[in-house]
């Protein structure tokens, strides 16, 4: 495996593009929702082009949670006679870019390792049912992604070189404000370039983002337990291709504290008081959504759960740069509703770029990972789409 020549990777690159070409002439629809959801907007892409100033002043009243720019864009091409269907293939594309844009980002990262490794890692976003569906039936996510991971690779650049320019392009990228010593200049860039979405909800009161897709109230919608339980449940699942390791079992026992165990039952139980997520609500991760459906109700998620935290727990480092990253993880879902498709790649991508851990990352990026995390992946896509022949 590591003395694959650029043929070769060459040769995985295209049968997995091969298979996301595959999945596009079927109508591949793995991850469930986005066959759904791009319906939904071919309703809007048609307001667009029929009345688009009434539609972007009103937009809010059209049950889209997600900006209206990828629609418009479509819109836009579309009005010029392009057919949908050729759109959807162009938009496709942007996963082999997301690909190779994160093979670059690990590259700068891990400079000692392999580069043929860190490129068949990467391929194996081919394989997320989240990423092909939302390639296959547009969805903003994608876009979103790929812009943030550019300006991952930046924001790596200046880490490595101190060349204030990095900063500038991964701000433009993503509005995302870099580490400097010219913090003051960042955060004015920052403010300027969120004016025009600033002055499209607050100011045209086109609030797309206070619909809701189950009718609760603002204050239950926010419960930080369900959102802490979920999230750290997700983040065990995908910790799996690094846990399924004998070395990192034994790390995580040794790592065992008896205080931390007291700590951690105190905490749990605190937010298994709050916790009030539904079944009704849907989405929920696959622990939650596991343990309604085989046993209907929450209790194996609660179990699931609570080894979660304890995982976390033992493995990830205690500091400023993990619980900054735990807290906008948490926050970042204002809605009630949480999906596992909001997670997936992200997490992995986290625990690749910023997540410290109490091992050496480095030492664990080898070919049975690489098994692992390609097991993982093609067992996670074969039961997303078993689904719809069962």
């Amino acid at each position: 495996m590591y003395h694959l020549n650029n043929i070769n990777k060459i040769r995985i690159f295209l049968i997995l593009y091969a298979s996301l070409l595959f999945g596009f002439y079927f109508g591949e629809n793995s991850s469930g929702g986005a066959y759904a959801d791009f319906q939904m907007r071919m309703g809007l892409i048609d307001h667009f082009n029929n009345n688009f100033k009434e539609t972007f002043l009103n937009y809010h009243n059209f049950s889209d949670r997600h900006s209206p720019l990828l629609i418009i864009i479509i819109s836009f091409f579309n009005s010029l006679g392009i057919p949908i269907d050729f759109i959807r293939l162009i938009h496709l594309n942007f996963i082999p870019l997301l690909i190779l844009i994160s093979y670059k980002c690990l590259i700068l990262k891990f400079a000692k390792i392999n580069k043929n490794l860190l490129f068949i890692i990467s391929c194996v976003f081919f394989l997320s049912a989240s990423l092909r569906s939302i390639a296959i039936w547009p969805d903003s996510r994608l876009i979103g992604l790929l812009l943030f991971l550019c300006s991952v690779y930046f924001f790596l650049k200046f880490q490595i070189s101190c060349n204030y320019k990095d900063t500038i392009y991964s701000n433009l990228l993503l509005i995302l404000s870099a580490f400097s010593r010219r913090t003051i200049i960042l955060l004015l860039l920052n403010f300027i370039l969120s004016l025009p979405m600033f002055f499209y909800v607050f100011v045209l009161d086109v609030n797309f983002f206070a619909i809701k897709a189950v009718n609760i109230g603002t204050i239950e919608s926010l419960n930080i337990s369900n959102k802490i339980f979920i999230i750290s449940s997700l983040i065990f699942f995908y910790l799996f291709p690094f846990i399924a390791n004998k070395s990192l079992l034994k790390l995580i026992i040794n790592e065992f504290k008896i205080n931390h165990f007291y700590f951690l039952i105190i905490i749990y139980f605190l937010l298994l008081f709050f916790f009030n997520y539904s079944d009704v609500y849907t989405g929920g991760g696959i622990f939650f959504r596991i343990s309604n459906l085989i046993f209907g109700n929450s209790y194996f998620f609660f179990i699931i759960t609570f080894i979660s935290l304890l995982v976390i727990i033992s493995l990830f480092k205690i500091n400023i740069n993990n619980t900054l990253l735990f807290f906008i993880l948490i926050i970042s879902n204002p809605q009630l509703t949480i999906y596992h498709k909001y997670y997936d790649p992200l997490l992995i991508l986290l625990f690749f770029l910023f997540f410290d851990f109490k091992f050496c990352k480095e030492e664990f990026l080898n070919k049975n990972y690489l098994i692992n995390i390609y097991v993982f992946y093609i067992f996670l896509l074969a039961i997303n789409l078993g689904r719809y022949f069962i």
